[in-house]
């Protein structure tokens, strides 16, 4: 029972970052390095309890700060760049934190930092799971929602019509991280340790991957590919050596099958089964 306890709330860990990402993506910003936004929250809290005797209740809501003013800045700077050169960008900032935090002594250098205080208790991933939904259910579903999607369809079109496409994209990047940030420290509480690694070029693919297979247009696509991907592994033992085969073969699977996602296909399938029965009836 413990074991999939932790199986569990590693997938709330999971899916909030997606679900940031999915925000992120869904504004026409294609972000592959989100696991160093993750790293950034994780290292915020560390840093803070470690390093200055913060209690977690108050380093975390802080890392989630830093993650949000850390975003913003990147996406500001970057603004200029679109669609591939700017995942391009993201990638190589993957590639140089991942460098650059492991030649750091004071967070840690390529051990990262260990004896951060755990945090036993489960409430606080579920909680932040929950707001991370509301967040992304408001910002998808409201009239902001519908100038986000403007946005990542054509923001030349979306300018026209008046919409500030460069403060959204900023607000839109800044939140993303900000729930990253925030998984990243849930993650440090969690197990206790943060190291470098889990900056690295694997969970961002694990994270966008997750997105992807799961579905860029509903909210639910990340929840979805959550447990498509993290859960369903642990089930019939995939092992890490065949994580990365696996991940490259559904990418590929859903481009050609399901375009959509899963959640684009459940929700096709049910519109399509909905349409059947209104047929019958009449």
């Amino acid at each position: 029972m413990a074991f999939w306890i932790t199986i569990l709330l590693s997938a709330a860990i999971i899916a909030i970052v997606s679900l940031g990402l999915f925000l992120q993506i869904r504004s026409g910003q294609l972000n592959v390095g989100m696991a160093v936004f993750f790293g950034i929250g994780g290292y915020a809290t560390s840093v803070l309890c470690l390093r200055f005797g913060w209690h977690p209740a108050v380093a975390i809501p802080a890392s989630v700060v830093v993650g949000i003013v850390l975003g913003g800045l990147f996406s500001a700077i970057t603004l200029n760049l679109h669609h591939w050169f700017f995942a391009v960008s993201t990638l190589t900032l993957s590639v140089a934190a991942v460098t650059g935090i492991g030649k750091i002594d004071f967070i840690g250098g390529a051990l990262g930092l260990v004896g951060v205080p755990i945090v036993t208790a489960a409430w606080p991933i579920v909680l932040s799971l929950a707001l991370a939904i509301a967040a992304a259910v408001w910002v998808d579903r409201s009239w902001l929602g519908l100038l986000v999607r403007a946005t990542g369809d054509d923001q030349v079109l979306a300018q026209v019509f008046g919409v500030h496409v460069k403060r959204l994209r900023v607000a839109v990047f800044a939140l993303g991280c900000g729930l990253a940030a925030l998984a990243g420290a849930l993650h440090a509480h969690r197990f206790g340790v943060f190291q470098p690694n889990d900056l690295g070029f694997h969970n961002s693919l694990l994270f966008f991957v997750v997105v992807i297979v799961g579905g860029k247009t509903h909210v639910a696509g990340p929840l979805l590919g959550t447990v498509f991907l993290f859960v369903l592994p642990e089930l019939i033992h995939i092992t890490a050596e065949t994580e990365l085969i696996v991940f490259g073969g559904l990418m590929v699977l859903v481009a050609v099958a399901f375009p959509a996602g899963l959640a684009g296909a459940i929700q096709g399938l049910l519109g399509r089964t909905g349409r059947l029965r209104r047929g019958l009836v009449s």
